[in-house]
């Protein structure tokens, strides 16, 4: 498969960045638009230069991506600065049939932490970069999820960097007719916690059909 047909898109224009507030699907996002690309495996030292004409940041896994047993971004960080990328820094968290209980979900939320710190470390992130945990799995969080999240943060936070949520800000239906979004749910259980969400509003899963909007406004990553 060529590699243009297995990026994923990502871009301000269709995801907001909050520190705080209410989410909503339909609010535009007033920011800059930076355009990048997220992906499960590293694009290759060979295609940087060619992807960098189009996109400014890329998403950097700090360990294996969901559904893969490795991570091939590992140690390419220094490389793909070198080639002018920003990074989106990502962990990717457990799936709810992983947390069993809500004490073990805690348990495994703080180790997850101290992992995605480590790593970050070791690939060359300096403190108080934002680690955003890629919460997969959407609609209202139950307790072992929640658990699981906010040790999660805690652990990412106490550790020198800052916690970040990478959710669906798209309202999934529960019974009852009722909807509510992930980063919402999230945000309003938090209790006080500095969060920063990634809330993505992409309803489009990454496909072949995607395609490269207009020429995005700057041509410099949000995060180095």
């Amino acid at each position: 498969m060529k590699l243009a047909a297995r990026i994923a898109l990502a871009a301000l224009a269709l995801s907001a960045v909050l520190v705080g507030g209410s989410v909503s699907a339909q609010a535009p996002v007033k920011a800059p638009a930076y355009l990048g690309f997220d992906r499960n495996e590293y694009p290759g030292d060979e295609n940087l230069a060619l992807l960098h004409q189009t996109f400014s940041y890329a998403g950097f896994w700090l360990n294996p991506p969901p559904g893969e047993k490795t991570n091939s971004w590992k140690g390419k960080r220094e490389r793909l600065q070198s080639a002018g990328f920003g990074f989106l820094v990502l962990f990717n968290g457990r799936v709810f049939t992983r947390l069993k209980t809500v004490s073990t979900a805690a348990t495994l939320g703080r180790s997850d932490a101290k992992a995605a710190a480590a790593s970050a470390r070791h690939e060359g992130f300096p403190e108080g970069t934002v680690i955003f945990l890629d919460q997969e799995e959407g609609g209202r969080m139950l307790p072992e999820q929640k658990a699981y999240i906010y040790a999660w943060v805690d652990g990412v936070n106490a550790a020198g960097f800052r916690a970040g949520i990478y959710c669906s800000g798209i309202p999934a239906k529960e019974d009852g007719g009722a909807s509510i979004i992930t980063a919402d749910d999230i945000r309003q259980n938090a209790v006080g916690r500095k969060i920063v969400y990634w809330v993505t509003n992409d309803a489009c899963p990454p496909s072949p059909r995607h395609a490269v909007p207009a020429a995005p406004s700057s041509a410099s990553s949000p995060a180095r």
